[in-house]
């Protein structure tokens, strides 16, 4: 059943149910002061024909209290009997057209009161029978009974009046409940119909349901539900779309490294490839042939170990590292290619540098790297220097040469794989060591003049504000 069904089905009836209890109500309260009125009427025409006749009663003068009683019932028609009893109690006179009913005087006695009216059930409808005592301590009493003849036609004619204005009401709440539940489920239509639009993608739109109730409040909700979800698709989709950017960039990246690891790989296999060849024609292999083939293998290996470094880097294990003793331990380990070049390294750190969460080996890779980066950099000797600083939430470690500087030209491939202006060297150094510094949610990058110097900084966040 639909909710407009249901509304106009709810109005009518409480519209029915209304105005029978109404009508109900106003019946009770109208019948009631009705035959109040009524019991009034019948003691005040008693009260007169009393008064009237009782000095007829003395006189034994009953032709004129019969007189008196056919004035009444000539004049009041509500009245449907009147008699009255001598001071013995004996019935003198009465309207009766066959002849008083042998228990009348029980319907309604007085037992020495001075005004009795009593509610009669007859054949003819309730009549009340008032009875009025005519002379004190004697059984002398006046009984006259009042039909209901005047509240039956009032109230037949009320309900020529109340029927058509019970029909008019019903009638007003089904055309106001069709008007109603059409200003009610109209707008609610429109929100359904709406709310299928955002069921087929179609977000951002908005319904134009202007309105100051609960309606216009969910209205507004579902507008900024839409937006809400037109932002939300559009940053998923700048997501999607730099994800096949960062695919197609990776897939790039893999070309570029099998094209660098080829070209790496053609020189010691051409070497090898025209060694053995001469084998075939000569077989005897002296020492240098071997030396040659031994330094060729190993070089081959040396570029798929670094090869696979870069592609396949091992799980990370991140612990507190103090980059103090880190640094420490870089130096010594190349403290033979230190002293070989004739460089002198100096420390300067002004305050002890503030712990990281990072994976140790790997860093350790990195700032190994750099240094031998800045000791080859200097083949003829000079001074390395490794400063650091740290503020709220990074620490930076510097490390700069007095080489030659990076050419200005090359400077944007410094971080490319299998890039590099050394002989024999594989190019996969420092991307290597950018990729784990990314990793740890930090930064790589350097300073260079054309010159004289390079200054290479490592940026990493702090042990509490790594993710």
């Amino acid at each position: 059943m639909k909710l407009k069904t249901k509304i106009s089905l709810l109005t009518i009836t409480i519209a029915i149910s209304v105005s029978f209890f109404i009508i109900l109500s106003i019946r009770g309260v109208f019948v009631g002061a009705f035959r109040g009125e009524l019991e009034k009427r019948g003691i005040s025409i008693a009260g007169n024909l009393s008064d009237r006749i009782a000095n007829y009663i003395l006189l034994k003068d009953y032709f004129q209290t019969s007189r008196a009683f056919s004035e009444v019932l000539s004049k009041e028609r509500d009245v449907e009997y009147i008699f009255v009893t001598d001071q013995e109690g004996k019935i003198v006179a009465h309207t009766f057209e066959n002849g008083t009913p042998h228990d009348i005087l029980s319907w309604n006695p007085l037992d020495m009161m001075d005004l009795h009216v009593q509610l009669l059930d007859t054949e003819k409808g309730y009549i009340r029978d008032v009875g009025i005592t005519l002379f004190k301590d004697t059984k002398s009493q006046l009984h006259l009974g009042i039909r209901e003849d005047s509240l039956i036609q009032t109230l037949t004619r009320a309900r020529y009046i109340t029927y058509p204005v019970i029909l008019l009401v019903i009638l007003m709440g089904i055309v106001a409940s069709f008007i109603f539940s059409r200003l009610l489920t109209e707008p609610l239509n429109r929100i359904i119909e709406f709310t299928k639009v955002l069921g087929r993608g179609e977000y951002g739109r908005k319904l134009e349901l202007r309105s100051g109730d609960e309606i216009g409040y969910l209205a507004r909700n579902i507008n900024t539900l839409s937006m809400q979800l037109k932002s939300a698709m559009k940053k998923m989709e700048e997501a999607y779309a730099y994800t096949h950017l960062l695919q197609a960039d990776k897939i790039s990246s893999i070309g570029q490294i099998s094209a660098g690891l080829a070209h790496e790989l053609k020189n010691p296999m051409t070497t090898l490839k025209m060694m053995f060849q001469a084998f075939r024609e000569q077989p005897d292999m002296t020492k240098e042939d071997a030396v040659i083939i031994s330094d060729e293998i190993e070089k081959i290996d040396d570029i798929l170990a670094n090869f696979l470094k870069f592609v396949k880097q091992k799980g990370f294990h991140f612990s507190e590292v103090d980059l103090n003793e880190l640094i420490a331990r870089v130096l010594s380990l190349a403290t033979f290619e230190i002293e070989n070049s004739g460089i002198v390294v100096h420390e300067d750190f002004i305050d002890p540098l503030p712990a990281v969460n990072a994976d140790r080996s790997l860093l350790e890779q990195v700032f190994l790297n750099l240094l031998l980066n800045a000791v080859q950099a200097m083949p003829e000797g000079g001074e390395i220097r490794i400063t650091g600083k740290s503020d709220d939430r990074f620490v930076e470690v510097m490390i700069s040469d007095q080489g030659e500087g990076i050419p200005e030209e090359i400077r944007p491939k410094i971080f490319d794989p299998f890039f590099t202006t050394k002989d024999g060297g594989t190019g996969l150094g420092l991307s290597i060591a950018y990729n784990i510094i990314k990793s740890h949610r930090g930064n790589l990058f350097f300073n260079s003049s054309n010159t004289r110097g390079t200054v290479f900084t490592v940026r990493l966040p702090k042990e509490g504000e790594h993710g």
